[in-house]
C-alpha cells in the first residue's frame, strides 16, 4: 500500500543540481533581504535606543574622569 503522494507534473525536480550561477543569484538575494531587513530594524530601534546610549555615554564619561582623578598625584601644598 503506497501512501506516498503522486508527483505533479509541475512540481520542480529537488535532485536536480543548481549551477553555479543560480547559487549566485539566491546568495546575492539572500544578502540584499538580510541588509534589507537590518536596516529596517535600525530605524526601528534608534529613536528607542539613541536616548538611552546618549545618557551611558554620560556615565561613562563621568566614570573616566573620576578614574583619572584618582590617578593624579596630589598637588604639593605650600
Amino acid at each position: 500500500m503506497n501512501t506516498l503522494p503522486t508527483k505533479k507534473p509541475g512540481d520542480p525536480d529537488v535532485n536536480t543540481i543548481p549551477t553555479w550561477r543560480e547559487l549566485a543569484e539566491r546568495f546575492r538575494d539572500l544578502v540584499k533581504d538580510f541588509l534589507k531587513e537590518g536596516k529596517e530594524l535600525e530605524r526601528e530601534l534608534e529613536p528607542k535606543l539613541l536616548p538611552a546610549l546618549k545618557r551611558f555615554k554620560l556615565e561613562i564619561e563621568k566614570l573616566i574622569a573620576k578614574l583619572e582623578q584618582r590617578t593624579r598625584p596630589p598637588k604639593p601644598q605650600g
